[in-house]
C-alpha cells in the first residue's frame, strides 16, 4: 500500500566552489545521485533546477555582464541568445542515466540531445505550449527568437524536465534491490561556441553559466510490510526506451545512408540536418532545422532541394514501401505533405493539432502577427499561425506503428537513400537518432540491460 508521495531535492554531488557550471571554466560535468531505497521514482516529477546566465566576455561571477537582446534596456544592442525552440536543453553535450547496481549500468546515454528536441520539441507543442506551459519552466523557451532573445538579458531560473527516453516512456522506476539500486544523472556541458549565437565583435569570448543547480524528484513510500518486500532480492525484469545518436555527412546529390543501429526493438527514426560548418559556430545557429544548403564562397546561403528519399533495412525498403517523392512540392515551395506526415508518426503526434508545423513555418509565409505582435498581412485573415516561419526539416519514421514491439535492427543495417541538389561541395552534417525498446532485469546476482 502506498502510505505518501514525498518531495527530495538533491544537489550535486562534484559542486563546484562557487556553485558555477560552465564550459569555459572547466566545470562542465554535473553529476547527481538518487541513493537506492524501497521506493518507486515518479518519472515525470524529475527536475532539474538553477539559474542561467548568457555572460558578454566582461562577465564575471560577482559582476555579471549580459546581453541587450532587441535593445530593450538602456545602452547599445548586444544580441546573445539560445536557439528558442530547444531554450536551457541546448547546453548539454550529453545526458547519461544509469543504474547505481552492478557498478553503474548505463540505461540511456543520448549525445546530442540539443539537435533532437529542436525537431521533436516544435513535433509535439504548438505556439501556445511554447509561450505558455513551456516556458513557464523554462523561460528561454519561445515560438518566437525575438522572445526568447529578450528572456536572456537577464539572469533566468529554470526548472525543467530531462526529455530522454527513459524517463518519458515509463511512470515510475524502481530504485531498491528489485530495481535500479539507485539512479546516477550525468550532464556534460557543450561547447559555448555550440550553444550560444552571437555576431559580436567580442564573440569568441562570450559564455553561459549555470548556477545553483539542483535536481528534485517525487518517491512513492509504502507501508512497512510492502516496503520489507520490496527490499527482498528477487528476480525481475522491466522495459524501457532509450534514444541513440549517429553522425554523418551527406555531400553528393546522391547519398547513401547505411547505420548500424543494432538494437533488436527499433521504435523511430529521426535525421536532421545543418551545413557542417554551422556546428560549433558562434555566428550560426547550431540547432537550426532548415533544409539542405549549398554553399557559395564558404556560405552556405542557397537551398538544395530534397527531391526523394527511400528508407528501409538493409536496402529493403520498410516501413516505407515507396519512394517518398518531394521534388515538385520543394521546387514550388509547397508543404512536403508525405514527409512531414511521417515525420509526425515517427512520434506518434500525426492526428496532433498541437505542433508548430503549418503551411506558415514550413515555407517561411508570413504569419498573421510579427515578433512584436503586431498584426500582418496573411494569406487568409483567419490564418492564426503564430509561431516564427521556421521550419522543422527532417525525415522520419515510426518502424513499427501497428505493434510498437519495434523492428529488429540485430542482424541488419538501417539505410537512407537521399537524392537532392546538393552539388558536391557543400557538406552537410546528418544527426540520426533512433529510439528502441530495452529491457532492465535483476535477479539477487545484480541488474543488466539487454537491446
Amino acid at each position: 500500500m502506498i502510505t505518501e508521495q514525498r518531495y527530495n531535492e538533491v544537489q550535486p554531488i562534484n559542486l563546484p566552489e562557487n556553485g558555477q557550471y560552465s564550459f569555459k571554466g572547466g566545470s562542465s560535468l554535473i553529476q547527481f545521485q538518487i541513493p537506492a531505497s524501497p521506493t518507486l521514482l515518479l518519472t515525470k516529477t524529475l527536475k532539474l533546477n538553477g539559474k542561467l546566465r548568457l555572460n558578454r566576455s566582461t562577465s564575471t561571477f560577482s559582476n555579471p555582464v549580459f546581453p541587450n537582446n532587441n535593445a530593450v534596456k538602456t545602452g547599445a544592442a548586444y544580441g546573445l541568445r539560445l536557439n528558442e525552440r530547444v531554450g536551457v536543453s541546448g547546453l548539454f553535450e550529453n545526458i547519461t542515466i544509469s543504474a547505481l547496481g552492478s557498478g553503474g549500468q548505463t540505461l540511456e546515454s543520448l549525445t546530442k540531445p540539443g539537435s533532437l528536441f529542436s525537431v521533436t520539441n516544435p513535433l509535439q507543442n504548438n505556439q501556445a505550449n511554447f509561450d505558455g506551459y513551456m516556458c513557464g519552466k523554462d523561460p528561454v523557451l519561445a515560438s518566437r527568437e525575438k522572445q526568447s532573445a529578450t528572456d536572456c538579458n537577464t539572469e533566468v531560473n529554470f526548472s525543467i524536465p530531462l526529455e530522454v527516453a527513459i524517463l518519458q516512456a515509463v511512470e515510475t522506476l524502481p530504485l531498491g534491490n528489485n530495481g535500479l539500486r539507485g539512479m546516477e544523472i550525468n550532464l556534460q556541458l557543450t561547447a559555448d561556441s555550440n550553444a550560444l549565437i552571437c555576431s559580436e565583435a567580442d564573440k569568441n569570448d562570450v559564455f553561459y553559466s549555470l548556477h545553483n543547480l539542483t535536481c528534485c524528484y517525487d518517491l512513492l513510500h509504502f507501508d512497512p510490510d510492502t516496503q520489507a518486500e520490496l527490499d527482498r532480492p528477487k528476480s525481475g525484469s522491466f522495459e524501457f526506451n532509450s534514444w541513440n545518436h549517429q553522425y554523418n555527412i551527406l555531400n553528393s546529390n546522391s547519398s547513401t545512408l547505411t547505420l548500424n543501429l543494432g538494437t533488436k526493438n527499433t521504435l523511430s527514426v529521426i535525421n536532421s540536418t545543418i551545413p557542417a560548418s554551422h556546428v560549433n559556430n558562434v555566428e550560426k545557429d547550431g540547432y537550426s532545422t532548415d533544409r539542405f544548403k549549398n554553399q557559395t564562397g564558404g556560405v552556405f546561403n542557397t537551398t538544395a532541394k530534397l527531391n526523394k528519399y527511400i528508407v528501409g533495412k538493409s536496402g529493403r525498403r520498410m516501413p516505407v514501401d515507396f519512394e517518398v517523392v518531394t521534388k515538385t512540392q520543394a521546387g514550388q515551395n509547397r508543404p512536403e505533405v508525405e514527409r512531414i506526415e511521417l515525420l509526425k508518426e515517427s512520434m506518434n503526434v500525426e492526428e496532433s493539432a498541437r505542433t508548430l508545423i503549418s503551411v506558415n513555418t514550413e515555407n517561411g509565409l508570413k504569419t498573421k502577427r510579427d515578433a512584436d505582435g503586431k498584426e500582418v498581412a496573411s494569406l487568409k485573415s483567419t490564418v492564426s499561425v503564430e509561431a516564427q516561419d521556421k521550419p522543422i526539416f527532417a525525415i522520419g519514421q515510426n518502424e513499427d506503428s501497428l505493434t510498437q514491439v519495434g523492428r529488429d535492427f540485430s542482424d541488419g543495417t538501417f539505410t537512407l537513400l537521399v537524392e537532392s541538389d546538393l552539388d558536391g561541395q557543400s557538406a552537410n552534417a546528418i544527426h540520426t537518432y533512433s529510439l528502441s525498446k530495452h529491457k532492465l532485469v535483476y535477479s539477487p546476482q545484480g541488474i543488466s540491460v539487454t537491446s
